[in-house]
């Protein structure tokens, strides 16, 4: 017979399992030999490139929520390091585009593989009826985790409030 968990014990369950997922998730990224060594914002903005693809540093910047002096810095980093270009916007001069260079795209195409790879391994672990609740409820924890401070205050007073 199937326990039926209260919401309580399923956030419990879900708070321990974040932190592994979360590691789990990464760690295709940190075994690749093109990423080794390079920082966390390094990963990101390469990420950011390789679902986007060619944008202004502002972008980048605006995207991952740094300072355009913490993208430009970063950036340059990458461009050193062989895995971005840097070049003027045909369009308007005065705008530089970074993109990333065939290495960075190699490495970009073999973390996605791996990572389809992961999720569809998850995906076969489930019953048919059950994978279209698996995408809904990740769909539901990204939206819950954009919640500001003020929204997640309502859902604090209302566990108080249950509480009491």
């Amino acid at each position: 017979m199937e326990t039926i968990l209260n919401d309580e014990e399923l956030i419990g369950q879900v708070e321990l399992l974040l932190p592994e997922i979360g590691k789990r998730i990464n760690a295709v990224i940190a075994n690749h030999p093109l990423a080794k060594g390079r920082t966390q914002p390094q990963i990101k903005v390469l990420g950011h490139l390789y679902r986007r693809g060619q944008c202004t540093v502002s972008d980048v910047a605006h995207a991952l929520g740094i300072s355009l002096p913490a993208a430009s810095e970063t950036i340059d980093k990458l461009v050193e390091e062989g895995m971005l270009t840097r070049h003027a916007n045909p369009a308007d001069r005065r705008q530089v585009l970074v993109e990333l260079t065939a290495p960075a795209k190699k490495l970009g195409d073999e973390i996605h593989c791996a990572r389809r790879a992961q999720l569809r391994a998850a995906l076969e672990l489930l019953e048919p009826h059950e994978r279209p609740y698996f995408a809904r409820s990740l769909e539901v924890l990204a939206a819950a985790l954009k919640l500001g401070p003020d929204e997640l205050d309502v859902c604090r007073e209302r566990l108080v409030r249950d509480k009491g």
